[in-house]
Order: structure tokens, then sequence, then C-alpha cells
């Protein structure tokens, strides 16, 4: 489970280190592509089988799964480490998530996946998400 938030700068070739906790977890495998929100997201290779097998073949797919594979495969990158931890964004995955070379990211652990966000980006999210955060947990959790 991936959990916690970090601000590391990305360099002018795209690469981003990621913090020690998040790669010990991570397998041989893992992807990173688009996510939810527009963000970067690694996903360890469990949950990318696991969208694989939701995402059925294109000829059998709906036009929204089509949508949703052809997205989320054109930007999708194996996930490996150099010897500092770095990965490296390519350039089609930091524009469309609008993270400039020499920028300040933030990689936060959200549950099962690891997300890579532009820190302006984040921090006007994360502002709303935390002052709505108990009405969200009103809501999430009514039904538990």
């Amino acid at each position: 489970m991936f959990s916690g938030a970090f601000r590391p700068k990305v360099d002018a070739k795209g690469r981003l280190a990621i913090p020690k906790q998040y790669r010990d977890q991570l397998d041989r495998g893992a992807v990173i592509s688009i996510g939810p929100e527009t963000v970067l997201t690694i996903y360890p290779k469990t949950e990318w089988d696991n969208l694989r097998d939701v995402l059925r073949s294109p000829l059998t797919a709906t036009p929204e799964q089509r949508e949703l594979s052809r997205a989320m495969s054109a930007l999708a990158v194996p996930c490996e480490f150099d010897a500092q931890g770095r990965v490296t964004l390519s350039h089609e995955q930091r524009r469309l998530a609008g993270i400039e070379p020499e920028s300040t990211t933030v990689v936060i652990g959200n549950q099962t996946v690891v997300e890579i966000w532009a820190e302006a980006r984040w921090d006007s999210y994360s502002a709303g998400a935390f002052s709505n955060f108990t009405d969200n947990v009103n809501k999430v959790t009514r039904s538990i």
C-alpha cells in the first residue's frame, strides 16, 4: 500500500527520483501511464494486469473502453529505475501532465498506485480536496 507525499524535482532530461519507500514496493513490470485527473500514475504489475483484463480487445470493446485503452496505452512506458532511483518520464507524459523540465512535482502514494503531479496542479487540487474533506468523509463512509 502506497501513502505519503514527496516533492522531488524533474531534471532537464525528464528524470524523476522516486522515493525509496515506493521503489521497494514496485515490482518488475510496473508501468507509468496516465491516471484519473490527468496525472501520471505508476501502476504496479498487478494493477496494470487488472486494467488490461477490464479493457477488452479493440474489436470487442465499447467506444469508452477503446478510448480509455488508447489513452493509457499511448502513454505507457515501463517503470525502470536507474542507479539513483530515477525514472524517465517521456516528453509526451510530461506535456500532458504539465510537468516542465527542472520543475517540482508532487509524488503521492494513493492506495495501490503512485501518482506524479505537477506541483501547481496538486496544490490546486489538494486545496479543494482538503476543504471538502469532512463532506466527502460523510458521503463516502455513509454506506460503510
